[in-house]
């Protein structure tokens, strides 16, 4: 998924990103024929070895998820064509662009933790989830922006607040980093709400420790994200800088 995004970011045809998205919803949808781009018989490969890892209930969570993420890239394609969104609209869909719903959904099988849905579905669980994709997206559009400036990308929360607050890009910057901030708090918050309302109830040990893992794996992602994008040479790229653009 992440080569398709790619194609359409780098601007090669747009036949090529709309083959490779028709071959992919092929692949989610079992189809025998999903076509022949270069990226479909890899990723049909990789998904039926990840489908098989995976309990039936969490199957059906990671195509639809993954079919969401797809959706969204599709639609990112059509807003470069109709302008940008609003701050409030583009939160929302960059929950789903942002990739972290599907790496949680990849984390559970990788780490052997499946969330049962009693604890996914509480309202505590969902606003931490939330949490901390919001503040892993502004982690990514903070350290990404040169590079997207270069390629004339506008999925951005730094360009999308500076067209909507009508200022420097500089400044948009400052207002995307006090997000990040309020993000952080909102996931720590989350936590303890978390915390609080499964203690108030009698959970098997396997979920608690499968709840714990994925907590942990936020905090990794959080904190860990600064680290990779200053030292990932994806994202040193040479163009327009926040402060003259």
């Amino acid at each position: 998924m992440g080569v398709l995004d790619d194609t359409a970011e780098t601007r090669r045809t747009r036949a090529s990103f709309t083959e490779a998205v028709t071959g992919v919803r092929a692949v989610l949808a079992n189809a025998s024929d999903p076509g022949r781009h270069p990226l479909v018989g890899p990723f049909a490969d990789l998904h039926q070895r990840t489908c098989a890892l995976g309990s039936q209930a969490w199957v059906r969570r990671y195509v639809d998820t993954t079919a969401q993420l797809l959706d969204g890239l599709v639609e990112e394609q059509c807003v470069k064509d109709a302008g940008l969104p609003s701050v409030t609209q583009y939160v929302e869909k960059r929950r789903v662009t942002g990739y972290m719903p599907l790496l949680y959904s990849l984390t559970e099988i990788v780490l052997r933790c499946e969330i049962p849905c009693a604890i996914r579905e509480t309202r505590a669980y969902q606003r931490l989830v939330t949490a901390s994709i919001d503040a892993a997206d502004f982690i990514n559009d903070v350290y990404t922006l040169r590079k997207e400036l270069a390629h004339g990308e506008t999925g951005n929360l730094v360009i999308v607040l500076a067209h909507e607050r009508g200022c420097s890009y500089e400044n948009a910057l400052h207002e995307a980093v006090s997000c990040i901030r309020q993000a952080v708090q909102d996931f720590q918050v989350a936590e303890r709400d978390l915390h609080a309302a499964l203690t108030a109830h009698a959970l098997p040990v396997r979920h608690w420790q499968a709840v714990l893992t994925m907590v942990d794996t936020m905090h990794d992602w959080i904190a860990g994200l600064p680290a990779y994008y200053r030292t990932s040479g994806r994202y040193h790229c040479r163009g327009p800088t926040a402060e003259g653009a």
